[in-house]
């Protein structure tokens, strides 16, 4: 064998034990990947183990394969997700978690704002959000919402320019107020109209309302009527894992 011959060996078997040594590296570096790590327990107290998993999409769901995972996990804990404008983290919640009918969303929605409820409204004009804070009551036939406004507010003006709202009102657990750590809310996605006092609608809307800070006379002249029409809700309540359902749920009017 000349030279030539024995540098081309050598410098094969150089090759092919690298290539080789790079899949048993490799290997070894997935099998330690994919080693279960037990992180500890969240919010709901269940015990978490992460186990690396492959990329995924954010619409992907469950297969009927993967693995069991601690109540209250996020697929983010285990996989690179590619999230986007459309498909965010709430909906891949919904996508992967047990939904409830609609109407019984509704129904639990309605259980949630009994009376005079404090919202967070927020309006839009020019691209910049206004967020205020404001009581709504829920028409439970009609499904909408109502909230007495000062005549003249800035959201009354962006409204009128802008019909596009969102609102939310939340309940729970807070770390200085202790107790049982549950959360509930409700994030309202609608359009909204403002009713002045000049409507004949005023009046009938306004007992809904149920005044406490004015007389049903002076109202008229201080307030106009803002009518929020929900196009979607998602109503958000840890307790639902307890019914085997996901903690978020979406209603939709036209569904």
């Amino acid at each position: 064998m000349d030279t030539q011959q024995k540098k081309a060996g050598v410098w094969c078997f150089i090759v092919l034990s690298s290539f080789l040594w790079t899949i048993v590296c490799g290997e070894a570096a997935e099998k330690d990947q994919q080693k279960p790590v037990k992180v500890g327990g969240g919010e709901t107290g269940a015990e978490a183990t992460i186990v690396a998993g492959p990329p995924i999409k954010a619409d992907q769901v469950l297969t009927k394969n993967h693995p069991q995972y601690a109540r209250g996990m996020a697929c983010v804990e285990c996989h690179k997700v590619a999230f986007d404008g459309v498909t965010t983290s709430t909906k891949q919640f919904m996508l992967n978690y047990p939904q409830l009918k609609n109407a019984e969303v509704w129904k639990k929605i309605e259980a949630f704002l009994p009376g005079r409820e404090r919202f967070v409204l927020t309006s839009v004009y020019n691209n910049e959000p206004t967020a205020t804070t404001i009581d709504m009551v829920l028409d439970k036939d009609k499904k909408v919402l109502y909230a007495v406004c000062e005549k003249g507010t800035e959201k009354l003006f962006q409204i009128k320019q802008n019909p596009h709202v969102c609102a939310v009102h939340y309940a729970g657990w807070t770390v200085a107020g202790g107790g049982k750590k549950e959360w509930k809310s409700v994030q309202v996605k609608g359009t909204a109209e403002v009713i002045p006092s000049s409507d004949k609608r005023f009046g009938e809307l306004l007992e809904k309302y149920h005044l406490v800070r004015v007389s049903a006379v002076r109202a008229p002249l201080r307030f106009d009527i803002v009518q929020i029409t929900p196009i979607s809700i998602v109503y958000f309540d840890t307790n639902l894992t307890d019914e085997k359902a996901g903690v978020y749920q979406l209603w939709k009017r036209n569904k």
